[in-house]
């Protein structure tokens, strides 16, 4: 895997230097835009996409459990049938052979569906429709929980779950939508949903070749975020004022636009965790990173990882919203955090307030550690830090190419999760 990406990523550095070069790699980019080597990008995608250790070999304290899953994934019907690589019978054998514990499916749903009248009837149909089937699928397969990718091509895209979407839409009428457009995301919010914005930072890079996707030269960010203005759509801007976190680790993202191109997976991951970061100080609010596979295709795996006492649906919730949460590898969601001399341990997520100094332990090699978007170097599974109760610290720990979320020192205006 690393033999491949390296020469990859060799490629396209050398393309980017010399013109000769540059116009064949824009001519083969053009013959793999039109479908003609589909199957070398399919294999090409899958070989280069990191694969996690067993999440179940990370020792968790008390009563809580690790559970791996996925929060991007898509399938047909209702996602439309043109940009899934597989039947819905496919897909759902997929996820049988997954070995993940849970998975957030998410069709897209167009910006301001409700202009039109056969987007809102079909949205509240198909959702309906597609709840229902999940519903009734066997225990053996991963826990399936129900939500929606909100799609506005020009500003970017939000994930939604935690709502029972057609219910809320039996709330509301279209004409109301249309004369408030911010209703349909503050009323999801009020009934408890969670927003995350997808691929927040993913502005285009320069490739010579790019997948038929196009996920390195298309800007998928969320465009208040690298564009600020006030000139957005009203339900965008309703978005971006209540959104609970961000989509910090995208497969596709990393594989096509960090990979290939830039020669670090991780690259884009390391941008949004940092923004993250940035934005809760800015806040003062509690800020969530998740992990999806954007998967349309054959290829799944774990990009998400909950601590949670059981695997259901609050419980899941409720591990999300307390941000026990690490992307991409399981061990982060390992450590352990002891304030001055107290015996029991804090984890991933936890308010902890700390007189002098904390312990911060884990298992699984070197990590780096970070405090407030910058890090403080790398450690040997075991770091000494100190602390003052008047000055708040949010840390999170990066290990075996994992990132945790952050867990905060001294903050007790990020001490309560939202409900």
């Amino acid at each position: 895997m690393k033999e491949i990406a390296r020469d990859v990523a060799q490629t396209v550095r050398q393309w980017a230097t010399s013109p000769r070069l540059l116009a064949a790699g824009i001519a083969v980019g053009t013959l793999l835009s039109a479908g003609a080597c589909q199957s070398l990008l399919s294999a090409l995608s899958t070989r280069a996409e990191y694969k996690p250790k067993s999440h179940k070999t990370v020792q968790m304290q008390g009563s809580q459990r690790l559970w791996a899953g996925d929060m991007n994934f898509h399938i047909s019907p209702p996602d439309d049938p043109k940009r899934i690589r597989r039947s819905f019978n496919e897909s759902v054998e997929m996820l049988s052979k997954s070995e993940l514990d849970f998975v957030f499916i998410t069709p897209q749903i167009p910006a301001r569906f409700w202009d039109s009248v056969e987007q809102f009837e079909r949205v509240r149909r198909d959702w309906q429709s597609l709840q229902a089937t999940m519903s009734s699928m066997s225990d053996k397969l991963p826990l399936m929980m129900v939500g929606a990718e909100y799609v506005d091509d020009k500003n970017g895209s939000a994930t939604i779950i935690g709502v029972d979407l057609p219910k809320a839409l039996n709330e509301v009428s279209r004409d109301d939508l249309r004369a408030n457009p911010t209703a349909f995301i503050n009323l999801l919010w009020m009934r408890g949903a969670l927003v995350f914005l997808n691929t927040p930072l993913a502005t285009p890079l320069k490739a010579p070749v790019d997948s038929p996707q196009r996920y390195s030269s298309i800007d998928r960010s969320w465009k208040p975020l690298t564009k600020p203005s006030a000139g957005y759509p009203k339900d965008i801007l309703a978005i971006h004022n209540l959104y609970d976190g961000m989509e910090a680790y995208n497969v596709q993202i990393s594989v096509w636009r960090d990979q290939y191109v830039q020669g670090d997976p991780t690259a884009s991951l390391a941008a949004v965790m940092s923004r993250l970061d940035l934005e809760i100080i800015r806040k003062k609010r509690r800020l969530i990173p998740i992990g999806g596979s954007n998967s349309r295709g054959r290829s799944l795996r774990p990009t998400i990882y909950i601590a949670a006492p059981e695997r259901t649906p609050e419980a899941l919730r409720q591990g999300l919203t307390n941000g026990r949460v690490c992307v991409r590898s399981p061990l982060p969601c390992g450590l352990r955090v002891f304030a001055d001399a107290q015996p029991v341990a804090a984890g991933v997520g936890d308010h902890i307030v700390a007189q002098q100094h904390i312990d911060i332990r884990w298992e699984g090699g070197e990590g780096e550690l970070f405090r407030n978007a910058e890090s403080l170097g790398t450690f040997d599974g075991r770091t000494l830090q100190a602390t003052s109760r008047s000055e708040c610290h949010i840390y999170r720990l990066v290990v075996d190419g994992g990132f945790s979320a952050p867990f905060y020192v001294n903050c007790p205006q990020l001490a309560a999760a939202r409900p």
